[in-house]
């Protein structure tokens, strides 16, 4: 039987545990996936949040189900920070099972509610009082399925975190605030609760967009932040100078109608002179939702800027007001840039609309699988460099089914019917009417060459078969790509019976993946394109934009600024992926030429000084400065080769030192193990070098290994070295013949040799003794 109801609060966690293994045992026999799951998850020797994340996609609808859940929240919280395991720990694994009830009126639901909530509950409770910085992120996602399930409890808790500011700055307050929409039964007492005092940072907004949303659906009384409290806040966000937090001022000024006078008119005045034209805009509707005509005839005209004319004819329809659209705005090739603006402004794609915008191609089209005929345009867009060390960034993308630009396939370098079938293609693959797949054996495939007519291909290779569904009545079902080279020139062909066609490699852009042969091939079938293009006559080489001596001390001006900089901009500069990180190979290269020593020293220096600059940086970014991902980690394997170049291996020592607290994960564990054994200190290097192979399940792929090995058959510990290579070997001709694809297979095969060749340098003439061993020469 259930135990039902909450366990007295002076009974143990481990009595919880064991109870709770019980059950799940006794009724495993007759127990659907999940509570298998569970039950197994709940073993000594379990691990329930793997156990769970296999179930993928599972409804919950069964009370019996839901009891699982709830018997297995009694064993939670776990010792330490939440039982963590990984990324992901149970109380976020189990918990996150409430989002997957199928409806409010399955049996699963009252469940939850009556005996699971409660369980949450304690467990919030439980973990808050412990006060572990480790635990925020769980017990925010509590607070998200509390206020989902809509119980006093619950809410009450989310009043508790945002008054203790719980996290502060984490987005997932937005997601919590986000469920208390019209008829949520407890949002006008979170509403009322927290606009007194309005809460810290992140929470603010969270609230704030919550509150102006159900305020815009007229169906809220009293905005929280119609208060003097939330005047203030209003006015913070509206007056913050940096560009980072403009969102804020957006929240702030789409509240300004929702709160009374004299404050609104002031902030209202604040908004419409804000330095961010998206404020302005926001502005300009919220004095139209005022009913005032100037905002009305600011949207009117913003209706003419192709970068913003998207928004501002949506807020029009949305007053009801699109007599005030101008005509030029409703053409049909503006509306075209204006879409493809909008989409490049998304933080996911470019993050900010685009310096130019020009119509390349306009035509009608029949577009598979339907063959509607349709408008589609092809926009190239232009974003100027702003830093000096970069050129310009142009591409193309597509507007007419599926508004999209793929960045990487240099579409200004193609021909238009060539973009147009690229995208058809990918549509159609993504409407799973295209199934394309690496080949893992070509010679399964090879007969497929036969299909080639035209003059004898050398070194050809199959690596690609696409399979067409019937619906596209294309004349193959089956395609293959070959990489070949013709007459002496690299390139692909595509078998497609009496349609194989070759595609020279000098025809396409640089860099050009195979895979787009593909998509050009199968597209312009699709789209009933004949004429073959000439393509070379797409193929451009930009122009330098400035000399190499300009560049170097556009380069040095940024260094020397990031010296004197404030936080924020020195974080630009130096921190992940920042724009020193991206351009230190070439700067090297450009001012140290070809010269080796001076190309050493020039290194040094360079990376010394920012060392020097991230030591002196704020507290709030230093390790942003020191991030494996910034100017100094991305940089770190270069610089420690200049020391030893140097001999200088006292300082690659110190340089471990001062990675050691930042790098507490397998990549710094690998990085710091092979640059404390470059310097010298083998001790040091083996203490990472057993922490990567103990914490990383793909070790024997680390060439950490090979190193470690070394390290012990230097010290005369030859037996370990050997058995740790033959495992690593082993492990690497599994990998190889149980890989996929031809790819990884080459790839893993340079790494089982890698460890062969350390194998044979540390025990000469001991081939034969890896092939008594089980390892073959060649891992096929």
């Amino acid at each position: 039987m259930f135990l039902s109801g909450k366990m007295g609060d002076n009974q143990s966690v481990s009595v919880r545990v064991r109870t709770s293994i019980f059950l799940m045992e006794f009724l495993f026999v007759f127990s659907s996936p999940l509570r298998r799951a569970i039950s197994r998850g709940l073993k000594a020797d379990g691990n329930l949040v793997n156990e769970l994340n296999e179930l993928d996609d599972y409804s919950i609808q069964s009370r019996k189900d839901a009891k699982a859940i709830c018997e297995a929240l009694r064993t939670l919280p776990s010792d330490g920070p939440m039982g963590k395991s990984g990324f992901s720990s149970p109380l976020y694994a189990v918990s996150s099972l409430f989002q997957d009830v199928e409806s409010a009126e399955s049996p699963a639901f009252e469940v939850l509610y009556e005996e699971g909530l409660p369980e949450l509950v304690r467990i919030f409770d439980e973990t808050l009082a412990i006060g572990r910085e480790e635990d925020e992120d769980d017990l925010l996602f509590l607070l998200k399925i509390l206020a989902m399930y809509g119980s006093r409890e619950g809410a009450e808790r989310v009043i508790e975190a945002a008054r203790r500011s719980l996290k502060s700055e984490g987005y997932l307050w937005h997601v919590v605030f986000s469920v208390l929409t019209e008829g949520h039964p407890q949002r006008d007492y979170i509403f009322e609760a927290l606009s007194d005092p309005i809460p810290n940072d992140f929470i603010a907004i969270g609230l704030l967009d919550s509150a102006t949303a159900s305020a815009i659906d007229g169906n809220l009384e009293h905005h929280p932040f119609d208060s003097p409290d939330g005047y203030e806040c209003l006015r913070r966000w509206l007056t913050d100078s940096d560009s980072d937090h403009s969102s804020y001022a957006h929240s702030a000024t789409a509240a300004l109608p929702f709160v009374q006078n004299p404050a609104r008119d002031q902030l209202l005045a604040l908004a419409m002179d804000h330095f961010d034209t998206g404020v302005q805009i926001e502005a300009a509707w919220a004095a139209g939702k005022l009913g005032r005509e100037a905002g009305l005839k600011v949207l009117s005209r913003f209706c003419l800027d192709v970068n913003h004319s998207e928004v501002a004819q949506r807020y029009l329809h949305e007053l009801d007001r699109e007599d005030l659209v101008p005509d030029t705005a409703a053409d049909a090739s503006f509306q075209a840039k204006a879409m493809f603006s909008s989409w490049l402004a998304h933080p996911n794609e470019l993050g900010e609309a685009p310096d130019e915008l020009e119509i390349i191609d306009h035509r009608e089209l029949a577009w598979p699988p339907e063959k509607e005929v349709s408008p589609f345009w092809i926009i190239q867009y232009r974003q100027r460099d702003r830093t000096g060390l970069e050129e310009d960034d142009v591409d193309c993308g597509l507007v007419g089914s599926v508004t999209w630009c793929f960045f990487t396939y240099k579409m200004h370098q193609r021909p238009p019917e060539d973009v147009y079938a690229i995208h058809a293609y990918w549509e159609m693959e993504h409407g799973d009417l295209i199934d394309e797949n690496e080949v893992t054996d070509p010679s399964e495939y090879e007969r497929m060459l036969s299909q080639w007519q035209g003059e004898p291909l050398e070194s050809a290779t199959i690596t690609q078969v696409v399979e067409v569904s019937p619906k596209l009545d294309t004349p193959s079902r089956f395609i293959a790509l070959a990489r070949a080279t013709l007459q002496g020139g690299e390139g692909w062909v595509v078998l497609d019976g009496e349609r194989s066609q070759w595609y020279p490699k000098s025809e396409q852009p640089e860099d050009t993946h195979e895979t787009a042969i593909l998509k050009i091939h199968i597209g312009r079938q699709l789209l009933g394109f004949t004429e073959t293009p000439d393509r070379k006559n797409f193929l451009t080489t930009s122009p330098k934009s400035r000399s190499d001596q300009e560049w170097i001390e556009t380069y040095e001006g940024f260094v020397a600024e990031a010296s004197q900089a404030d936080a924020k901009r020195q974080e630009e500069l130096l921190g992940t992926r920042s724009l020193l990180a991206r351009h230190f190979e070439k700067y090297i290269g450009l001012a140290a030429g070809d010269a080796d020593e001076k190309r050493v020293s020039l290194m040094v220096e360079l990376y010394d000084r920012c060392l020097e600059i991230a030591a002196l940086s704020d507290d709030s970014i230093r390790e942003e400065l020191h991030d494996s991902f910034g100017f100094l980690g991305c940089n770190f394997e270069s610089y420690i080769d200049a020391l030893q170049a140097q001999n200088a291996s006292e300082k690659i020592k110190s340089a471990v030192k001062i990675f050691e607290p930042f790098w507490e994960h397998n990549l710094g564990f690998g990085q710091l193990g092979a640059a404390a054994f470059q310097g010298g200190d083998h001790d040091v290097a083996e203490y990472y070098l057993l922490k990567l192979r103990e914490g990383l399940e793909s070790y024997h792929r680390s060439s950490g290994m090979s190193t470690l090995a070394k390290i012990w058959h230097e010290r005369g510990e030859s037996q370990k070295a050997q058995e740790l290579l033959v495992d690593c070997l082993r492990k690497m001709v599994t990998e190889v013949q149980e890989s996929e694809y031809n790819s990884d297979r080459e790839m893993f095969t340079q790494e089982f040799h890698e460890h062969r060749a350390t194998f044979l340098r540390l025990f000469p003439g001991s081939e034969q003794q890896l092939r008594e061993l089980g390892i073959p020469d060649e891992p096929k």
